[in-house]
């Protein structure tokens, strides 16, 4: 770690990590596949609805759009302030004075270990992945990076980040993405 803080220069502006075409190529997948495959219970419709199956056919959408805004939205930005990491229902800050170091999990979400609990953002390729297709691991460089300005308050960047940079929270798109979700299956397996 002190041989990249030795190495770092203090950014201006906050620095944001967020989903590229990997996420987002996942997600459509997930989406694709969601739709093709979903199989609605005798009720589970408009047409002919009982509440139970009504509500699991809903419930299965809005899981499958938290699921791929996870995979296609998420964002981590590090500014004077702290990290903000974009959520389903809002975007958390936590200040640096809270993180003790960023580790990046086996499954490719970061953990910020902090003293009230250990929050998850982002959603890198895991480390073991990165191997098998000899690719430097983004997750984990991010990690070393937010872990040495955690340590090093001279380092952070010097500007607060808007709300246009640290983003909104998954809610405002994963509601109208699970209707449209539930519409086309419902129009797809009729």
């Amino acid at each position: 770690m002190q041989e990249l803080a030795a190495r770092m220069e203090t950014p201006s502006a906050p620095v944001v990590w967020r989903a590229g075409w990997g996420g987002r190529l996942a997600a459509a997948v997930f989406c694709g596949l969601f739709v093709a495959f979903v199989d609605r219970p005798d009720g589970g419709t408009l047409t002919t609805s009982r509440p139970g199956a009504l509500f699991f056919a809903v419930w299965t959408s809005l899981v499958a759009a938290w699921v791929c805004c996870r995979l296609a939205l998420w964002r981590v930005t590090a500014d004077h302030d702290g990290v903000h990491l974009r959520g389903m229902w809002t975007v958390r800050l936590i200040p640096w004075s809270k993180i003790g170091r960023v580790e990046l999990r086996n499954d490719g979400l970061l953990e910020f270990v902090v003293r009230d609990g250990e929050p998850m953002g982002g959603l890198f390729l895991p480390a073991w992945a990165g191997r098998l297709l000899r690719r430097s691991s983004r997750g984990t460089r991010t990690a070393d990076v937010l872990t040495v300005l955690a340590h090093h308050a001279e380092l952070r960047p010097t500007s607060s980040a808007t709300p246009a940079t640290k983003g909104s929270a998954f809610a405002g798109r994963a509601l109208p993405m699970a209707a449209v979700l539930y519409a086309v299956t419902e129009l797809l397996h009729r």
